[in-house]
């Protein structure tokens, strides 16, 4: 795992409960090489006092320090609670230090969810986004990356990570498989995390891969990391399917400070096809920096050179106002052109979930980073992320895949070898015609 330099590390007192939970967390702890004496138990009674002295001891303008700032966030070692529960705890709320809230309670208590759903019809309509529904996993909170325009990367106060993993795969995956029998791949990515950044110490995608083979599924990791080496040996690695949100190098290195550089993604990439491991891409979040178009075609040569992946998907920074993404992101590192079409656009993209940008900016991009994709590999298929039903019905032709039935990057039914396991119970994507939108 990461040479982490964590300024605080935690754990709960009933990690101590079960001794494959105390070998866990002593190996992740080996690998850091912190020893025993720095790290501090605590108990229900004492989370507020944890609070106040992780608050003192961190603050988001750290993961902008060098040379990698964002490894010093302090951990807490937990243990998940697989009935999802989420006690109120008021007595200890009533306590806690100014601007801490219930959310950190239950982070450092272990109530993090096992699995949430993702683009649900109904949702994916309201708020006009195409994409697959899907359950995905989860057995911690946060990440070792500081990604500006992410709030658990920037800002939060730590990262909370299950112990309980053999009691995870054992109760919390089979329950999941046996709810939505129709849904082939399963992603594990959370929450805000990045899995693979922990391995193999945390022995959490091993064991998940076995479970996956013993119930005829297949699993997506998803990383911005390269840290794959491990996954050589890994039995049931071909149960994996690994993907690797990227970008060009200068977003990497200034907007997602602690990541992987683009080049080692594409690297590891490589590292994992010939293990035997189908690999995707995602631009996403695709940040339109000063000469985007020059820095990204280079990338994307380096990718269809170096890799054989089954999709690369794109999606430009969306989910925002200019305001908002000015909160989060230094806006001088952006394109001073598009940025301006964005302001010029802002009353027209208020309230709308693919802003800032608007249509024909996100459009621009998209045509482009298809076109240098075609460059060099006529057949990858390739795929808009979370975009909006306008967008698909303009793109389809340049990206050669129908919004109704597109493979992309971590869909439910996107099985390795580019095939869809489209069913009666999931027979398309949430992309719906305005005719038969609900009145």
């Amino acid at each position: 795992m990461y040479r982490l330099e964590p300024v605080r590390v935690y754990y709960l007192d009933e990690v101590e409960s079960d001794p494959r939970m105390v070998a866990r967390m002593e190996r992740m702890l080996g690998a850091i090489e912190l020893p025993a004496s720095g790290v501090q138990k605590f108990s229900h009674d004492e989370v507020p006092g944890v609070l106040e002295d992780l608050q003192a001891a961190w603050t988001p303008e750290m993961v902008f320090t060098h040379p990698v700032g964002s490894w010093g966030r302090p951990l807490v070692f937990t243990v998940q609670d697989l009935d999802d529960t989420k006690p109120e705890y008021e007595a200890i709320v009533s306590t806690l230090p100014e601007g801490m809230g219930l959310g950190h309670v239950h982070q450092l208590l272990g109530h993090i969810d096992t699995a949430r759903c993702y683009h649900e019809r109904e949702d994916d309509w309201r708020k006009n986004y195409v994409c697959w529904p899907t359950k995905d996993f989860g057995t911690m909170v946060g990440c070792p990356h500081g990604c500006q325009y992410c709030g658990a990367g920037k800002s939060s106060l730590f990262t909370a990570i299950g112990l309980n993993i053999e009691e995870f795969m054992e109760v919390a995956v089979p329950r999941v498989i046996a709810e939505r029998p129709w849904q082939q791949c399963f992603r594990m990515i959370g929450w805000a995390a990045d899995h693979i950044a922990w391995e193999p110490e945390y022995d959490c995608i091993g064991r998940y891969a076995a479970t996956l083979a013993a119930h005829d599924r297949y699993g997506h990791f998803h990383s911005t990391s390269a840290n794959v080496d491990w996954l050589a040996d890994v039995e049931h690695r071909d149960r994996l399917i690994g993907i690797w949100s990227t970008t060009c190098e200068s977003a990497a290195q200034d907007v997602e400070p602690g990541s992987g550089p683009a080049i080692e993604r594409i690297e590891a990439a490589a590292k994992c096809q010939e293990m035997g491991i189908p690999v995707r891409f995602k631009f996403k979040p695709l940040m339109p920096v000063r000469n985007w178009r020059e820095e990204h075609a280079a990338i994307i040569e380096q990718m269809c050179a170096l890799t054989t992946p089954e999709s690369i998907g794109f999606c430009v920074v969306m989910w925002n106002s200019v305001d908002s993404l000015a909160a989060k992101v230094d806006l001088d590192l952006l394109d001073p052109e598009l940025l301006q079409r964005a302001r010029d656009a802002s009353e027209e993209m208020e309230g709308v979930i693919t802003g800032p940008f608007p249509h024909d900016v996100r459009s621009e991009i998209y045509h482009f980073m298809a076109e240098q994709v075609r460059r060099w590999d006529k057949d990858v298929l390739l795929y808009i992320s979370t975009e909006s039903r306008e967008m698909w019905d303009e793109m389809s032709p340049a990206l050669g895949q129908r919004p109704e039935s597109f493979f992309c990057g971590c869909s439910s039914v996107a099985l390795p070898g580019r095939k869809l396991a489209a069913s009666k119970d999931c027979p398309h994507s949430t992309y719906k015609r305005l005719e038969q939108e609900p009145v």
